[in-house]
């Protein structure tokens, strides 16, 4: 649980949420496309620092939207926050 000003998403609020996230390694969910990008990377065929040669842990479903009021009593709903179900992609 944290506060939904911790989120970092600019909203002044001391009401909690509950914030599940992914983590982990995908290594076993290596796809010729991850090797293939990682061969090339390797032999600097591509040297664009920012491009990924294997899969991240990510949320493949959400829980349901997040609503809160704000500090000064405004009602904001927040979708796509805490993850239900995370996978490699």
């Amino acid at each position: 649980e944290v506060s939904v000003s911790e989120l970092g998403l600019g909203y002044e609020s001391d009401e909690t949420v509950l914030f599940r996230y992914c983590s982990g390694t995908c290594d076993g969910a290596l796809r010729s496309y991850d090797l293939s990008l990682r061969s090339m990377r390797s032999s600097r065929r591509i040297r664009k620092e920012k491009v990924r040669a294997r899969p991240c842990c990510r949320p493949l479903a959400y829980d349901d939207d997040v609503s809160f009021l704000d500090a000064y009593n405004r009602y904001y709903t927040v979708n796509e926050l805490s993850a239900k179900e995370c996978g490699c992609v």
